[in-house]
């Protein structure tokens, strides 16, 4: 029998200690934010969570908010960028594939203030 294997975005989360969160481009009133408890970083991981069964898009932009996963001792694990009303990229994927809860991880960083509020 042949166990389940971890895919490479679920090994990334179970090594994350802390994720700071900020905006590329900040205006007035937005902040990064610093994101350290086991049960937070669940969250914001099931936020993340992508179709990785999707085609990768390439993007010429460089997105609008990153995420930096840090590991023990703060080693950078990974930098994923959120393209605002679109996916998530990381360079493992080779592009920018669809978010499952884009309408939740916008609301998330409106209400941490990463990024402004809709009007």
């Amino acid at each position: 029998m042949r166990g389940v294997g971890l895919r490479q975005v679920d090994a990334l989360w179970a090594g994350a200690r802390s994720v700071e969160v900020c905006s590329r481009w900040p205006r007035d009133g937005e902040r990064s934010v610093m994101v350290g408890g086991v049960v937070e970083i669940a969250e914001l991981a099931g936020l993340l969570e992508t179709d990785l069964t999707a085609d990768p898009f390439t993007c010429m932009c460089w997105g609008d908010v990153t995420f930096t996963v840090r590991g023990e001792r703060g080693r950078v694990l990974g930098v994923l960028t959120h393209h605002l009303d679109g996916g998530l990229d990381w360079e493992e994927w080779g592009g920018e594939v669809p978010l499952l809860r884009l309408r939740e991880l916008s609301r998330w960083l409106a209400e941490h203030g990463v990024v402004s509020r809709n009007p």
